[in-house]
């Protein structure tokens, strides 16, 4: 089978270490973590629109 070098170019950038470690995770482990991520940039956008309406 004949690679895209399309994809092989993109494959390059991708960290398959986080990728393993991931699929190590059980399904709610993955829901969870994915729930702190969300909650994280939440945090990350009201505090710049704090920071946005001080300036």
């Amino acid at each position: 089978m004949a690679s895209d070098p399309v994809i092989e170019a993109y494959k390059k950038d991708i960290d398959r270490t986080l990728l393993r470690e991931n699929l190590k995770l059980t399904p709610e482990q993955r829901v969870l973590k994915l729930m702190e991520l969300q909650r994280f940039a939440e945090e990350l956008r009201r505090a710049g629109k704090g920071a946005r309406r001080r300036a």
